[in-house]
């Protein structure tokens, strides 16, 4: 039987305890049937994932008696994924399936040709939705780490910016006469950029080139947007050991 996995907040967890939110308790007592006793798993989105027992605290129900768990699921590869948004259902499949492959950070990317325009408002709302998402995603696939979701950006502000150094820079373009190739070596740290369904901007793509990125495209098809990004962070992950074993066979 799999064992049952909750996200608790560092900040929740204290002295050998984590502190549920009520919605929690309702999900562990009401609909999963757990009672005191029953042995549990606990993430706290930092890297740490602990095992501990339900423990009765007054009309409360918590997580106690935890101990440290050694995690093998968070990847080696750390992968900066700058992807163009798109229409929310399918932004918000490759939000989860890049999740489960091991990204650590995403910044949604607000390029010419993105087929949505997002009010600061609706931006927020989103913002909210798409934490979830990879909230949900990690507690899913035992990671115990969440993928941090930056602001959205301009796609030139992005592209001219100084984070992330020391990364390999990949920039997708369909309209890229060089296929990707294995050619970054040792590197564990990549920024991969993914564009919209309409393509890049001439601007964008020449921002990239100046800004250092090995401009490439991913095969002869045309991929969608989160299509793309998925077969991006497989093939990094494969490359990388992120998979389980690396390319050159040696254990991750």
């Amino acid at each position: 039987m799999t064992r049952r996995r909750f996200f608790v907040p560092l900040g929740k967890i204290r002295e050998g305890v984590a502190w549920l939110s009520f919605d929690q308790i309702h999900h562990l007592r009401d609909v999963l049937r757990l009672r005191p006793g029953d042995q549990v798993e606990i993430f706290d989105g930092e890297g740490n994932g602990y095992l501990g027992r339900v423990e009765a605290a007054g009309s409360e129900l918590v997580v106690g008696s935890l101990q440290k768990i050694e995690a093998a699921t968070e990847s080696p590869v750390h992968v900066v994924l700058a992807l163009a948004l798109a229409k929310p259902d399918r932004f918000a499949w490759a939000l989860q399936k890049t999740t489960e492959l091991g990204v650590q950070e995403i910044v949604p990317l607000r390029a010419r040709f993105s087929p949505v325009r997002l009010t600061e408002d609706k931006l927020q709302a989103s913002m909210e939705r798409w934490r979830r998402i990879v909230q949900e995603a990690s507690k899913q696939c035992g990671r115990v780490s969440i993928p941090r979701i930056h602001q959205a950006r301009q796609v030139l502000d992005f592209l001219t910016g100084k984070e992330f150094p020391n990364s390999a820079r990949l920039f997708f373009d369909e309209k890229s006469p060089e296929c990707w190739g294995s050619t970054f070596g040792r590197s564990a740290r990549f920024v991969v950029c993914i564009g919209p369904e309409g393509g890049w901007d001439q601007a964008e793509v020449e921002a990239a080139d100046r800004a250092g990125y090995q401009i490439r495209n991913l095969g002869p098809r045309i991929l969608r947007t989160e299509t793309a990004a998925v077969a991006a962070l497989a093939i990094l992950q494969f490359q990388g050991g992120g998979l389980g074993t690396s390319q050159r066979g040696e254990r991750a």
